[in-house]
C-alpha cells in the first residue's frame, strides 16, 4: 500500500497516542491498533534555523523543528514501526500558503511502517551521522549497537572500536 499525504481538512486525533515510561525514559505509545502505512499524526512544534541542535529537534524543511509533546517523546529503534515524513502540500486555489503567498506548505507527519498493536511503543530510526552516534539500547534483535545511519555503520564501528562494551 502506498503512503499518501494527509488531507488539510483531516482532524488529527491525539487521543490515539500517549506518553508513558519506556526502557529509554519516556516514549510514545498507541492507545489503539494502527494499520500499516497509515498517518498517526502531525508533528507540531517551533521552526528553528538550520543547524539547530537540542535533545528533541528534528530536521525539517530548510531547518529544524523543536517538536511539541506528544511526538517529542518518540524513541529510536533499529527496527522501527514508524517513519517521519515531511510533506510538501498545496492548499489549492481556495487558500493561500503561509504569509499569504502561493508557496507550498510543509508539514511533518508520523506514519506507521507496519501494523502496530494497541499499547505498543511507536519508534523511528533516528539515522544520525556517525559523528553524532551514541550506543543504542533499543533491545531489537536487529539492533546495530549504535544509533547511526545504516550506511554510516562501518564508519561508526571503526570510530568506536576502542569504546568499552556495554549498553547492549
Amino acid at each position: 500500500m502506498e503512503i499518501l499525504p494527509p488531507s488539510f481538512h483531516r482532524r488529527v486525533r491525539y487521543d490515539r497516542v500517549y506518553v508513558a515510561g519506556s526502557p529509554n525514559g519516556r516514549g510514545l505509545f498507541t492507545s489503539v491498533a494502527l494499520g500499516g502505512n497509515r498517518a498517526v499524526g502531525r508533528v507540531h512544534g517551533q521552526k528553528k534555523p538550520s543547524g539547530w541542535r537540542s535533545e528533541y529537534c528534528m530536521e525539517f524543511a530548510d531547518g529544524a523543528i523543536e517538536p511539541d509533546p506528544p511526538y517529542r517523546f518518540i524513541n529510536h529503534s533499529c527496527d522501527p514501526n514508524c517513519i517521519l515524513i515531511e510533506w510538501e502540500l498545496s492548499r489549492g486555489d481556495e487558500t493561500q500558503g503561509e504569509g499569504g503567498t502561493n508557496e507550498p506548505i510543509y508539514e511533518m507527519w508520523l506514519h506507521t511502517l507496519r501494523p502496530v498493536k494497541k499499547g505498543e511503543e511507536l519508534t523511528i530510526d533516528y539515522g544520525w551521522e556517525a559523528e553524532a552516534s551514541i550506543r543504542c539500547n533499543c533491545r531489537s534483535p536487529k539492533c546495530r549497537g549504535w544509533i547511526c545511519r545504516i550506511d554510516d555503520l562501518p564508519r561508526c564501528l571503526e570510530m568506536h572500536k576502542n569504546d568499552t562494551p556495554g549498553g547492549r
